[in-house]
């Protein structure tokens, strides 16, 4: 069995460790929010880890209540750092209540042996109890969280049955247990978990870069709706259920933009993209997936509605925007937008680049009136469409569907 002097060693180097990994992220990902905690907590662990070393085993006063006092510490750096990561504060008044308490006792009740104070062992495991609390509590399952979990739990296990070994030698009910090579085993357990607790924290990191290089593949940057690329996959997901329920395709043009980008800029014209995303998403339903499919073109996948429904849709969304001008450094421009809107035929297989030519040709026949309005064309198989509906704009002959190329999947 090792001597604590090397097992201190061995906590040092483990802290050093910490500290180069999460150093790493820290510099290349300054934004995600708890790393610099973590790092922190390896920091101070790795000052613990000095101080007891220092102390040998000797039993002396600063060193031991001091390196114990610092270990805690980096637990409860460790605690805020995971609320953070999570998207909640710190709770600095109830940690440093805590710690301070802890301090306090250990020592008020400082013995020359430290072994013999259950107290060390039990203060280290308040901070990483609370971890596991939190993480229960919020019921975060991603990996990288049960992984934690897991590792605290086994930390917080093995600490609590030296507490116990020793309140069981003090009380005088077994007062020739053996504690050194039961706190020996401890305390390698509990540097194994603390490893793989850190492995944990590295996974949700991972985790969440992921998730956030996934949201940027499907986000439009501008305006933070979906783009194109998620809208087709949700559309394509549409097209293969095999429910039978109804569901429409809504595209929309803002009308006149390149007169806004060449009149205004660019800064403008993006400013107006962004005004027509806010007022038509508020007019349509959380349910219904808006995006911005390229340029000025936006689409709209309306679930569990068809034919009529989708119309007063297309009509609130005019109107909406007519209701809300649109004001660039103290003038105010009345924005329209020209929409093409088609539905899907129950129990019919399709395509989403047949629904999407469909609204395509629905548009091009709303643009091709006075725009500020909308077309609605039912699904049919070629040759030719049934006939169409039109709203908010002088109706006019709808073009030939073959004059119109359609847009790419």
């Amino acid at each position: 069995m090792p001597d604590f002097y090397t097992l201190y060693l061995v906590v040092l180097i483990a802290g050093l460790s910490h500290c180069v990994l999460w150093a790493s992220v820290l510099y290349r990902y300054r934004e995600l929010a708890g790393v610099r905690y973590w790092l922190a907590g390896s920091l101070a662990k790795v000052a613990g880890g000095i101080l007891l070393a220092l102390d040998g085993g000797v039993g002396n006063f600063a060193t031991t209540v001091g390196g114990n006092a610092v270990a805690c510490l980096a637990f409860y750096l460790n605690t805020v750092g995971l609320r953070r990561f999570h998207g909640d504060g710190p709770r600095w008044a109830l940690h440093a209540g805590l710690l301070a308490a802890s301090v306090l006792a250990m020592a008020l009740t400082w013995q020359p042996w430290w072994g013999q104070n259950p107290l060390y062992v039990t203060s280290q495991c308040i901070p990483l109890a609370l971890a596991v609390l939190y993480l229960a509590r919020r019921r975060i399952r991603e990996l990288g969280a049960l992984i934690t979990m897991s590792a605290l739990t086994v930390a917080i296990t093995a600490h609590g049955i030296v507490a116990c070994a020793v309140t069981v030698r003090l009380s005088g009910i077994a007062p020739d247990v053996s504690l050194i090579s039961l706190a020996a085993i401890d305390l390698l357990v509990f540097i194994l978990a603390g490893i793989v607790w850190n492995f944990g924290f590295i996974v949700s990191v991972v985790d969440n870069l992921m998730a956030t290089v996934e949201r940027l593949a499907a986000e439009d940057d501008l305006t933070g709706l979906p783009n194109r690329r998620q809208f087709m996959r949700q559309l394509a997901g549409e097209c293969a259920r095999e429910t039978g329920e109804p569901f429409s395709v809504m595209l929309m043009d803002l009308d006149r933009f390149k007169g806004i980008n060449d009149g205004l800029g660019h800064v403008a014209g993006d400013a107006a993209l962004k005004h027509v995303a806010d007022v038509v998403r508020r007019s349509i339903r959380p349910a219904d997936m808006f995006a911005r499919l390229g340029g000025d073109e936006f689409g709209i996948l309306l679930r569990g509605i068809e034919g009529d429904a989708a119309t007063e849709i297309a009509e609130q969304a005019n109107a909406a925007l007519r209701a809300s001008p649109f004001l660039w450094r103290g003038e105010t421009i009345g924005l329209t937008i020209s929409i093409g809107a088609t539905s899907a035929i129950p129990g019919r297989h399709h395509t989403p680049e047949e629904l999407i030519e469909c609204a395509d040709s629905a548009l091009y026949a709303t643009k091709g009136r006075t725009r500020d309005g909308w077309t609605f064309l039912p699904f049919a198989s070629r040759p030719g469409f049934g006939a169409g509906q039109t709203g908010g704009a002088k109706t006019a002959r709808l073009p030939d569907r073959a004059s119109r190329i359609p847009l790419a999947g």
